[in-house]
């Protein structure tokens, strides 16, 4: 299940030559650190219309909020048990110059 929300974020890229890919972002006054990139893609203009670029860059990340640390405890598998992650959609729209949060997949 996903609930959409569309409300900007502020958010830190990493250093590449292409601009980087999201590290973290802030939402809500939260600061949430990005631990895996799932997926990228592109969306927005018109197929038939190739004088209209491609309007949003999405990122599908996998991220926790910052502030929360895995206590240390391992499970029946050995791995470390911490805060769970959720999938967010950000994407950057490249008309507007800025930064949202399309989904949040629980």
């Amino acid at each position: 299940m996903s609930k959409r929300y569309d409300e900007p974020v502020d958010v830190t890229l990493g250093s590449s030559p292409d601009g980087g890919a999201p590290l973290e972002f802030s939402w809500r006054g939260r600061r949430y650190v990005i631990h895996e990139s799932l997926s990228t893609w592109r969306e927005g203009g018109q197929w038939w219309d190739d004088r209209k670029a491609l309007e949003r860059d999405y990122h599908r990340v996998l991220a926790r909020p910052s502030s929360s640390l895995a206590s240390g405890e391992l499970d029946p598998d050995g791995f470390m048990v911490g805060p769970p992650c959720a999938v967010y959609d950000l994407y950057f729209d490249r008309l507007r110059g800025n930064w949202k949060l399309a989904r949040l997949w629980d």
